[in-house]
């Protein structure tokens, strides 16, 4: 047998009465409040549906129809694919932010940080620094990452979020939050902090840190 549960459910569906509905009857009824004999109408049907009986195998094959024309109402008819502006737009973007000052060629980088080329390639494959890149321009680093403070919160993402790229990342850390008062996590990280700005970050990014 069906359950109330499933019944009630259906009695929601049910289109209204209405008072051009009534007006159906009024050859063979005297109806005096169309909108109160409507109302009451109304609540008649839902009292029957709910007090109705159904096969199992009936309630079922409701409940699997209602899921399934759900679902498909959810499915777009063709795949989206970016247009050939929205891919042109969306580079010019990653190129503005990637020629910003404050985003040094590797070269520049390793010397400011008193270090080795090869070291500074090592540093971004472990995912101790973070490295930005368009096409075949070659790897930039934000300079942030020259202060230890700044770097140490840099590499707690990245060691947590494997699988999200490199530019989400950049901008999570270089936009303004809310939570931080408006200010970037690059700029409200103090040596004391470091793991609550990383929190404000995992948060934007929705990844929940153990």
């Amino acid at each position: 047998m069906t359950t109330p549960k499933t019944l009630a459910a259906i009695a929601n569906h049910l289109p209204r009465v209405t008072v051009e509905d009534v007006r159906r009857f009024t050859a063979t009824v005297d109806i005096r409040d169309a909108e109160a004999f409507a109302a009451e109408l109304q609540v008649f049907i839902r009292e029957r549906v709910e007090a109705m009986e159904l096969p199992a195998n009936l309630e079922m094959k409701t409940v699997e129809q209602t899921l399934a024309h759900k679902a498909a109402a959810l499915r777009a008819g063709t795949r989206w694919a970016p247009g050939k502006t929205d891919i042109q737009r969306g580079r010019a973007v990653l190129l503005d932010a990637f020629e910003q000052p404050h985003n040094l060629p590797l070269s520049k980088f390793a010397k400011l940080a008193n270090k080795s080329r090869q070291q500074i390639y090592k540093d971004i494959v472990a995912r101790r620094l973070l490295a930005l890149s368009v096409g075949p321009r070659g790897q930039k680093l934000p300079d942030w990452q020259l202060d230890p403070v700044k770097q140490q919160l840099t590499q707690t993402l990245l060691q947590e979020v494997e699988g999200i790229d490199n530019w989400t990342i950049y901008r999570a850390l270089y936009e303004p939050l809310e939570s931080l008062s408006g200010r970037s996590p690059v700029d409200a990280v103090t040596p004391g902090s470091i793991d609550d700005v990383a929190s404000a970050v995992f948060n934007v990014l929705g990844v929940h840190v153990h």
